[in-house]
């Protein structure tokens, strides 16, 4: 079987989308499977803040040809998942669509009809996979759904915890307005905390200002760093904070990568990522700095937080890249049967 995935970010950037992409793809090879990456960056496009506008003929072009028998798509991207889905529907193969979340940055008259006009397109899909039981209620209509978490390199984020003295406090993620960081600097205010960001992004400068404003002296932003770095800094973290603040954030994988490593883990309370972290973490109110606050101050109990932290352990083994990527063969498996079978009915 050959598939090809279309989505608008791989390796080496560092985003959610690339991470999912990079392991989907590597173990999709390992189980037999030859998995085709189309992301913006092989096509020419224009940028326009979130939006990518993509020249649609050299899409179609490789969604038409016959080296592939699924296409994956993984959305949103406005507009390049919209263009890639609607030229998949030129052909007579499997088209899958993997919603990764909703959009939730524009002004929300805009986000509200994006979502509804998606929600429209993916009636048209062959089979919609979402990463959470909670996104379920979001995909209406499509003729097949199905519900993949993603998961996490345990081993690669696993090791001995570094000993430190003070309470260290650990962000990471896209300095994006949606990641809720402000919200996490004006929580800490006040608090005996030291909180180092990772990550990069348009509002990098921003928050570090806002840092500066709040008079935050033990704040420390790191950009984009190595895997290997990251896994020092989980180590020698006591808590990881995913502070988002709208349903852009749908799964959270650093909550499993933190897991993994031994961090307690506080995160909001939005669909997909409550899935997760429910299981291991303290859910707060989305952008309610008093919650996250809270939180925090209670973590500062060793004790407490001890008892967080092997909850996290044991569920974060539970989440495996091979269990995704099987599970991901057995839906294109499945699409490629129903296609087949609906042909043959056709054929008089």
């Amino acid at each position: 079987m050959r598939v090809l995935q279309i989505i608008s970010e791989v390796p080496p950037t560092k985003s959610g989308f690339a991470r999912c992409i990079k392991y989907l793809s590597e173990w999709l090879k390992r189980l037999g499977c030859e998995s085709d990456i189309l992301s913006v960056r092989d096509l020419p496009h224009i940028l326009a803040g979130e939006v990518k506008l993509v020249f649609g003929k050299s899409i179609l072009r490789k969604i038409i040809s016959n080296e592939y028998d699924v296409i994956n798509i993984h959305g949103h991207t406005p507009t390049f998942s919209d263009v890639a889905f609607l030229l998949g529907q030129f052909t007579r193969k499997p088209v899958v669509y993997t919603l990764h979340c909703l959009v939730n940055f524009y002004l929300s008259p805009l986000s509200k009809f994006y979502n509804i006009f998606t929600n429209q397109l993916l009636r048209f899909s062959d089979a919609v996979v979402v990463s959470s039981e909670s996104y379920l209620e979001f995909v209406k209509g499509c003729k097949e759904k199905f519900v993949i978490p993603w998961a996490v390199d345990a081993e690669l984020f696993q090791g001995n915890r570094i000993m430190h003295n003070d309470y260290q406090v650990l962000f990471v993620g896209q300095m994006r307005s949606y990641k809720g960081q402000r919200v996490l600097l004006q929580a800490i205010k006040g608090l005996d905390v030291e909180l180092n960001m990772v990550g990069n992004g348009p509002d990098l400068r921003f928050y570090q200002e806002l840092a500066r404003k709040l008079e935050l002296d033990k704040v420390r932003f790191y950009g984009t760093i190595s895997d290997a770095e990251l896994k020092r800094l989980y180590l020698s973290s006591d808590v990881l904070v995913l502070p988002s603040i709208s349903k852009n954030e749908a799964f959270g994988l650093v909550t499993l990568e933190a897991a993994a490593s031994g961090c307690a883990v506080i995160a909001s309370d939005l669909p997909g990522v409550r899935d997760v972290v429910k299981d291991f973490g303290l859910l707060v109110a989305p952008g309610n700095v008093d919650s996250l606050r809270h939180a925090l101050e209670r973590f500062e109990n060793p004790s407490l937080r001890e008892a967080y932290v092997e909850k996290g352990r044991r569920a974060a083994i539970r989440y495996r890249w091979e269990d995704v990527a099987r599970n991901y063969l057995q839906v294109y498996d499945t699409m490629i049967k129903h296609k087949n079978r609906s042909r043959n009915t056709n054929v008089f």
